[in-house]
């Protein structure tokens, strides 16, 4: 049965591409989930994974970043986050027009690429804040400015060291897309 299966070289550097975004993926989230949500001190909250989400959609293109998007932020939902719904709508949506916007417009770099992590961040927090707001109460008004916006701003501590691993794995095999 498996005596015409055969993967090319370049077949074997995509799944090594995807398997280390992967795996990147799923030791942001484990940090994220463990580490920074149980810290004890802190009332403000980072969230790293929005960022690499969109890091890495902007370096792979709008066709297979946004395919990425979509299954992290799904992974991401199951994990448990809050309103993880909400951002599986959010992110992916997010993540694909930075892409455009960064191929189009903007360019490649690091800078175009933290401003559109910090706005995609900005609007997933902003709406989960609001769903937080009105449905039933749970926060008040005044930690928009005190808790969120901060710890959006906090985020993007981690693009230095997420943004030089997604480019050089992007790096890792032909790229079709620019």
């Amino acid at each position: 049965m498996f005596k015409h299966f055969h993967l090319t070289k370049r077949q074997w550097q995509g799944i090594l591409k995807w398997s280390l975004y992967g795996l990147l993926t799923l030791l942001t989230l484990l940090f994220q989930t463990v580490v920074l949500s149980h810290a004890t001190g802190l009332r403000i909250k980072p969230t790293p994974l929005p960022v690499l989400i969109v890091c890495i959609c902007v370096r792979e293109g709008p066709e297979r970043g946004g395919i990425y998007a979509i299954s992290s932020a799904l992974l991401w939902c199951f994990a448990g986050a809050e309103f993880g719904n909400l951002s599986v709508a959010v992110l992916p949506i997010g993540a694909m027009l930075s892409a455009i916007l960064c191929r189009a417009v903007l360019t490649l770099r690091f800078v175009p690429t933290a401003l559109c992590a910090f706005a995609v961040t900005l609007v997933n927090a902003s709406l989960i804040f609001l769903f937080k707001l009105i449905l039933p109460p749970t926060v008040a008004p005044e930690n928009y400015w005190n808790i969120l916006l901060p710890g959006v701003a906090l985020s993007l501590v981690f693009l230095p060291v997420q943004y030089p691993l997604v480019k050089h794995i992007s790096r890792i095999g032909v790229r079709n897309e620019l």
